[in-house]
């Protein structure tokens, strides 16, 4: 080799790589034109249930992967998000540093592409269709929900599926066995979240790999559920404004986009079930797939290398998947029993061998998320002596092989008389009317409040079993968040008014302060303390009851 032809070899390594193939488009199914009747009596947001008529397109048989969407970052450095919701800890935590190819949920170059927004959706189609002449662009809300029940009327495309047995074979979706994974990696569930838990095991605990699920009948893969997609359209509240022909309803003011479908975070929901998303929202569920006018175009050299690729991680992620051991058969008969100090559990199983265990999961209200307490457990028996006084709910389920069963039927606990002096959490409350239970997040806390139920004309009630151990005065303070200053409540004990209190402004929604309520009046012994609010435009964390 001479000089010359040394130095051109050194020159060209010097050179960082630059990739010149053509982007890769997505595999697109054909839609034939038609008319169906969208949305649903069963929602209002669905209302009126309208005929939209459209012409032919063709829509993205998967949703975009990581491996797409790479081109689109490398070949215009576009700054997408750099934070995002995707890191969990008993639910997902605020936004913290991730982005589309770095984040705590990523494990493929072939799941959907998730922790962009709207904006950065909408900027890849735009990309696309500006590198290939062809009009790429996201779908319409019209379009997807057409190409999605795909000539069906019920549920799903697939039926109705009452028992949630079925959904596990067409999507990824809230199931038994991403519980099974989800608990352990963040001790927090599906269940009670947004809706019942599918009885199967979709082998997946976040983000599927795209296809691996039987598609609907036009040939879509993942429109029930993988993760939640990007719509073109403005989001409104309902049908009333929107067009007829299958186009994207716009608006001047459009803060919020349409979005379909369901998520593997979430319990799977009917196909005419909508939601809407920020424009700016970035998220570790939330994807997109694009669509075309007119029919399917023909497959480009670097689509076809591009679907290879992705078979070849489809076919990697089935062998897994068969590896899989079975999901066992849940605890029966679980009973609860309450004691002075403690609660006992007992329940029944069939096998009777060392491979079986148990765990215990116990929610901090009525209704809302397990969290894990107790495993490992070898007797079909179990005491709680860290009990609380407000109603809450245990389960039980099996585990075989480290797999869980399904979770037993709820038992539920009655409430305790909360003693007095100290202080007591607001969601304890042993009744509420017109008031809902939400986040309370502040100074890295997050925890529960109480919330008036702001869209109701009635005024919201809260009563607590108390045991006040003498006569005198007291005083209750709270910690509440408020966006005015109002008339907040008046206090009753036994029916009988004793005091009345009031709430400054806090500002923002997470804005909390601990606030002087009222001076009561209480006499000895077992009563219930009510609050009957005047205005509904708070949340309280906590309250604080002191003798004077």
């Amino acid at each position: 080799m001479n000089k010359q032809t040394r130095l051109l070899c050194v020159s060209l390594f010097a050179i960082p790589f630059v990739s010149f193939a053509e982007p890769i488009e997505p595999e697109m199914i054909t839609i034939p034109a038609g008319s169906f009747e969208m949305g649903s009596a069963k929602y209002k947001t669905s209302q009126p249930v309208h005929t939209v008529t459209l012409p032919e397109f063709s829509l993205g048989k998967y949703e975009v992967t990581v491996s797409e969407f790479r081109q689109f970052i490398t070949a215009t450095n576009y700054p997408a998000p750099q934070e995002c919701r995707h890191e969990m800890d008993g639910w997902f935590l605020l936004w913290t540093k991730g982005d589309w190819e770095t984040n705590a949920l990523n494990t493929s170059e072939y799941q959907p592409v998730v922790c962009i927004n709207w904006e950065t959706a909408n900027a890849y189609a735009n990309w696309l269709a500006k590198e290939t002449g062809k009009p790429y662009r996201l779908p319409t809300e019209a379009e997807w929900e057409y190409a999605a029940r795909a000539g069906t009327a019920t549920d799903y495309f697939f039926g109705d599926d009452p028992d949630r047995t079925l959904v596990c074979e067409y999507a990824n979706t809230g199931d038994i066995g991403g519980e099974n994974i989800l608990q352990r990696d963040s001790n927090t569930s599906y269940y009670n979240w947004s809706g019942k838990l599918a009885n199967c095991n979709d082998h997946a605990a976040y983000a599927s790999i795209v296809g691996m699920y039987k598609p609907n009948q036009f040939g879509l893969h993942d429109m029930l559920s993988n993760v939640l997609e990007f719509l073109a359209d403005c989001y409104e509240n309902d049908y009333s404004n929107t067009p007829r022909d299958g186009s994207a309803h716009q608006s001047e003011d459009c803060n919020r986009h349409a979005t379909r479908g369901g998520s593997w975070h979430w319990s799977h929901w009917p196909l005419t079930m909508r939601s809407s998303q920020s424009k700016t929202f970035s998220g570790g569920v939330d994807g997109f797939r694009l669509a075309l006018d007119g029919a399917a175009p023909k497959l480009s050299k670097t689509t076809k290398t591009h679907i290879a690729q992705l078979q070849f991680a489809q076919n990697q992620e089935r062998k897994r998947r068969d590896m899989q051991r079975p999901i066992p058969d849940p605890v029966s008969n679980l009973q609860l029993f309450n004691n002075t100090d403690s609660v006992t559990l007992t329940w029944d199983y069939p096998e009777h061998n060392f491979l079986v265990s148990y765990r215990v999961y116990r929610n901090s209200l009525t209704g809302k998320m397990f969290k894990l307490i107790a495993t490992n457990i070898k007797n079909k028996q179990f005491t709680d002596a860290n009990i609380s006084p407000n109603k809450y709910e245990y389960t039980v389920v099996a585990v075989k092989h480290h797999m869980q069963s399904y979770y037993a039927e709820p038992v539920e606990t009655t409430s305790r008389v909360i003693n007095l002096p100290g202080t007591f959490e607001a969601e304890w409350a042993n009744k509420m009317s017109q008031s809902n239970v939400s986040f309370a997040e502040y100074d890295n806390r997050n925890g529960l409040s109480v919330a008036g139920a702001q869209h109701s004309q009635d005024k919201a009630t809260l009563e607590y079993q108390i045991n006040v151990p003498s006569d005198g005065q007291y005083r209750i303070d709270y910690h509440v968040s408020a966006p005015d200053s109002i008339e907040a409540f008046e206090i009753y004990s036994e029916d009988k008014l004793i005091g009345t209190s009031k709430m400054e402004k806090t500002g923002d929604a997470k804005v909390w302060r601990t606030q002087f309520a009222s001076n009561l009046e209480l006499k000895k012994g077992l009563q219930t303390l009510k609050f009957k609010a005047l205005n509904n435009d708070w949340k309280i964390d906590w309250f604080n009851v002191q003798k004077l």
